[in-house]
């Protein structure tokens, strides 16, 4: 089901929790990352061992990509009543001379997609959420809960938007993004900041005996190729596995799906990939956090024999440096890793 065409690097882990800084002392994943002036700015979510644990945003540096010289404090945090737990899963684009950080700004209950821009890769301005009118539900929305290793479907009636992928080009005078879990939405924008999307969604998970056959969520943002865009996205089996999965998109018109790739093209395998305090454990990472190093490792090895323990590789940054297309990805919700494979090959995979 797995096409196995990216190279693990051999430093994996590169990023792990820093005990030394209690605001990202637990976790770090889910980094976003763009490749300017010929040099990896990597941007990532950290969580720490606090009693009201909320997701604030680091920032680190690398000139060749697998070891980064990261900073002690964190670069945004949560403020307002949308970041009240904080700030998740940063995705980068440049276009023009301004970066755009799509992130979800989450309250306790609802995460909600929001854009931050940037002139240096420093200093941020927040703009916050940025969908109107967006409702999960009438949007065509299934939210898919877990229970006993199976996808549970329920409506909401929610704002409940994320995993934002701004294209990197402004095409026929409109700002592009796909967004979205459980299922993936288009959604275009006049100034990169107030967002409409779609009222249906542009991707959905594929019956079968697909990789993808459970719920759907974008990965990073769409990169441009010489056969399409390139839309990398993730596809979550009924055995709640996170695998990657491609779109190709016609590069004038990104309405257009050119080809969806019928297997995944890279998953988790390693050790550090399935054996981590995954958000989505039962009771989560509050309960999770509550737990002595002891008790959370025989919860997971409970979980592993039973059959219940999501395995875990999420992609929110890539780049494409002439034909080597480096993913950055967060391993079982809880150390940061990186992987390589030729632009020709992920092209070519089926």
């Amino acid at each position: 089901m797995t096409n196995n065409i990216f190279t693990r690097s051999k430093l994996n882990p590169i990023l792990k929790p820093n005990l030394g800084n209690i605001w990202e002392n637990f976790k770090l994943y889910n980094p976003g990352v763009i490749y300017f002036n010929n040099k990896f700015h990597l941007y990532y979510r950290a969580i720490g061992q606090e009693k009201n644990w909320q997701s604030t945003i680091g920032y680190a540096v690398s000139d060749g990509g697998e070891r980064f010289k990261r900073f002690n404090k964190p670069l945004l945090k949560g403020k307002g009543r949308f970041e009240k737990r904080g700030l998740e899963d940063p995705r980068i684009t440049k276009i023009g001379k301004n970066f755009y950080m799509a992130y979800a700004a989450y309250d306790g209950t609802t995460p909600r997609l929001s854009i931050a821009i940037s002139g240096d890769l420093k200093k941020w301005e927040k703009h916050g959420p940025c969908l109107k009118n967006f409702s999960f539900e009438k949007a065509g929305g299934i939210f898919t809960n877990w229970k006993n290793g199976k996808p549970i479907k329920t409506k909401v009636n929610l704002e409940w938007s994320k995993a934002g992928g701004v294209f990197p080009k402004i095409i026929n005078n409109k700002y592009w993004m796909l967004f979205g879990e459980h299922r993936i939405w288009k959604a275009v924008s006049r100034d990169g900041i107030s967002w409409q999307a779609d009222n249906k969604p542009f991707l959905k998970p594929r019956k079968g005996s697909f990789f993808d056959n459970a719920y759907i969520e974008m990965g990073p943002p769409p990169i441009k190729t010489k056969k399409g865009w390139l839309v990398l996205y993730h596809g979550i089996d009924n055995k709640m596995s996170y695998r990657l999965g491609y779109l190709l998109l016609d590069l004038k018109n990104p309405n257009k799906i050119l080809y969806r790739s019928r297997k995944a093209i890279f998953g988790p395998e390693k050790k550090y990939e399935i054996q981590g305090p995954v958000d989505i454990i039962t009771g989560g990472i509050k309960m999770f956090q509550k737990l002595n190093k002891k008790e959370q490792k025989n919860l997971i090895q409970k979980l592993n024999k039973n059959g219940f323990m999501p395995k875990v590789v999420f992609c929110c940054g890539a780049v494409l440096i002439k034909d080597t297309l480096r993913i950055y990805y967060g391993a079982s919700d809880s150390v940061i890793c990186t992987a390589t494979a030729n632009i020709n090959d992920v092209l070519s995979a089926k």
